[in-house]
């Protein structure tokens, strides 16, 4: 058994996935409506700006969470972005289930 072809396989399938099959047609919508694809991008930035002065140990400041939140709640008011975002949701959460399952697996003890 060839461990590469296993995590090969793995990518294959979940490409596969309906989930993964929703997140690109969800996509598609976004991407042919300019507002829509702004938003989420914007959506997108900010929350990687988040968990990035969150991962370096600082706090994030009041200001910056009601930025994100004044974002996440247009987001959820725009149908084809709340829609993407909830398909997206469901391919990290198999893609966490999946680590869950290996670090389970090699859990020494």
């Amino acid at each position: 058994m060839n461990i590469h072809d296993k995590a090969h396989d793995l990518a294959r399938a979940l490409r596969e996935s309906q989930e993964f099959d929703s997140l690109q047609k969800k996509r598609l919508i976004v991407e042919t409506n300019p507002e829509s694809k702004k938003l989420l991008d914007d959506f997108h930035k900010k929350q990687v700006e988040l968990q990035t002065i969150q991962l370096s140990g600082q706090s994030v400041t009041p200001q910056q969470q009601k930025e994100f939140e004044s974002i996440a709640g247009l987001a959820g008011m725009n149908p084809s972005v709340r829609d993407y975002l909830a398909a997206e949701m469901q391919l990290i959460r198999i893609m966490e289930d999946i680590q869950k399952i290996l670090s389970e697996a090699l859990a020494m003890g």
